[in-house]
């Protein structure tokens, strides 16, 4: 299975971004390649994590402050995979929660990974690989 739904050279529609395009680089496909299965381990065990870590699991391609659209490009990931946006689970280490520029209930999103992820359904082992 393709590691992730989008593709280097894609032209990515933000639509709760007002439609902002973003093309998906390699350094940025590398990086989601990297980081979509450290957060689906993280959602496994229903906890979250840091920007700072975030950075540090794809290799310090991108900044603690400067993964914004990363995390956008890996929420159209999932969505179109069926799945909950892994990006609620990246959070500040100064108050434990999403930048200011997450879109919708961070709360609610977090949940619905863990519930997703610990779900009975096995097949998505190979969502993962």
């Amino acid at each position: 299975m393709q590691p992730t739904s989008v593709s280097p050279g894609e032209i990515v529609a933000l639509d709760f971004r007002h439609g902002i395009e973003v093309r998906v680089t390699d350094h940025m496909y590398r990086a989601l390649r990297l980081l979509r299965p450290v957060l689906i381990d993280v959602a496994r065990g229903s906890g979250t994590m840091t920007y700072g870590e975030a950075s540090t699991a794809c290799d310090d391609a991108y900044l603690p402050r400067g993964m914004g659209r990363l995390l956008d490009v890996l929420s159209v990931d999932c969505e179109r995979r069926g799945e909950p946006s892994l990006a609620a689970l990246v959070v500040s280490k100064a108050h434990g929660e999403v930048g200011d520029s997450f879109v919708g209930d961070a709360e609610t999103a977090r949940n619905e990974c863990y519930t997703y992820w610990n779900g009975s359904d096995r097949s998505r082992t190979a969502a993962v690989e």
